[in-house]
């Protein structure tokens, strides 16, 4: 029987050093019932297809790359090029880039996303995904700091948030992602708890 003024079981166990492994696994589960469900985000794609997020990237380890500003171009280029090379070819696994224009001038993003189809190799075009609206969300989603930075979040493969994390590449960022990104794919069940939030 619970005392008054006890902390709830969970909390306690959550809290306990040496539990037992059948604790642990009742603070995995209930990590995993805690995570953040990706609010919908909807684009075009640089292939002319509407693109629905999370539901496009459903029964796989998802990276979204968000960039909000011209300058951003370089630090999400490089992250996605590192994730690319390490997980592209795995079919549990997909990465989207999402620059984010809604505060590009109309008359100009046009030019801009044309701009970003021709930079832009035909193979990764379907999972480049400009984005003209929702940019007050999405900041806040992201914990937006600095508008230059690379914001990632990781996605497993019910479209739940497992980590999130911003700024420029590093090998021991990266190294700390790629850990993640492996743990969720290997796991049996994607909503296996790693860090859910990395910010720098």
């Amino acid at each position: 029987m619970q005392s008054p003024g006890e902390p709830p079981l969970r909390i306690r166990k959550r809290s306990s050093v040496l539990a037992p492994a059948g604790v642990l696994l009742l603070v995995f589960w209930t990590a995993a019932q805690d995570q953040e469900t990706l609010p919908k985000i909807e684009g075009e794609n640089l292939a002319g297809q509407k693109v629905t997020l999370p539901d496009a990237a459903a029964g796989k380890v998802a990276v979204l790359v968000l960039g909000f500003s011209k300058a951003s171009k370089e630090p999400t280029s490089a992250w996605a090029k590192r994730i690319s090379a390490d997980f592209a070819s795995q079919s549990s696994f997909v990465l989207y880039q999402l620059p984010v224009l809604q505060s590009v001038p109309r008359f100009v993003r046009g030019m801009v996303i044309s701009s970003m189809r021709k930079g832009t190799p035909a193979d990764m075009r379907e999972h480049f995904v400009p984005l003209l609206s929702g940019e007050a969300e999405l900041k806040k989603l992201v914990n937006f700091e600095k508008p230059d930075d690379a914001y990632l979040i990781v996605l497993n493969e019910s479209g739940k948030i497992l980590k999130q994390l911003h700024g420029v590449l590093t090998d021991e960022r990266y190294a700390d992602l790629r850990n993640s990104l492996q743990l969720a794919m290997k796991s049996g069940d994607r909503s296996y708890s790693v860090p859910s939030s990395t910010i720098w």
